[in-house]
């Protein structure tokens, strides 16, 4: 697995000989790759208000996201790329643990929660591609391993697929009541008694 993801860093990363023009990209998208992702969600907002709370639910997923990958990381103790000496370090950043990203936890967590609306499925895979923008940026410039990646990936995807099983199952009366669109129809009856002439 270790092999595999220094192959995949190699692959990736800028080293110590990057592309001009790519790096500049990539440390945009590194560093304020986020905002991008944060317009989407104002962008809901403004658009949607039927789905602030479930919005706001999904804020509380991406910050706890981010908890947990933080104390994941410290445990794991994981070097950064440019510890190990196999990158510059194009990002200001602290030299620890790697595993898992945070950036990618906290996108990929609240960009899978989306996903779980239907109608708010394009923002779910617009803020996606942002995620994956951000993380190839990261690699980029040294401070994160695709693992790291990964592991961040698979860390949102499960908080989400719990959030939304959460917001399907446990509260109907709060996400929308499922029973929604139901009318409740008194059928015409007919009455048997014949009616008798005075």
């Amino acid at each position: 697995m270790e092999a595999m993801n220094l192959q995949w860093f190699a692959w990736m990363a800028g080293g110590f000989a990057p592309t001009a023009w790519v790096l500049v990209i990539a440390r945009w998208f590194g560093v304020n790759g986020a905002l991008l992702a944060a317009a989407v969600l104002v962008w809901i907002w403004w658009k949607r208000p039927a789905n602030r709370l479930y919005v706001m639910g999904a804020l509380i997923c991406c910050a706890v996201a981010v908890l947990v990958a933080h104390r994941l990381a410290v445990w794991v103790g994981h070097p950064r790329p440019f510890v190990m000496g196999l990158s510059p370090a194009y990002i200001d950043h602290a030299a620890r643990g790697s595993l898992p990203s945070a950036h990618a936890s906290a996108l990929f967590a609240i960009g899978f929660c989306l996903l779980w609306l239907r109608q708010l499925r394009p923002a779910g895979a617009a803020i996606l591609a942002v995620a994956l923008a951000v993380s190839w940026g990261r690699v980029y410039c040294g401070v994160h391993f695709p693992l790291d990646i990964a592991a961040g990936a698979a860390l949102g995807f499960t908080l989400a697929g719990i959030y939304g099983w959460v917001w399907r199952h446990a509260s109907p009366a709060v996400t929308g009541q499922r029973g929604e669109g139901l009318q409740s129809h008194t059928p015409h009856v007919q009455s048997s008694i014949p009616v008798v002439a005075e």
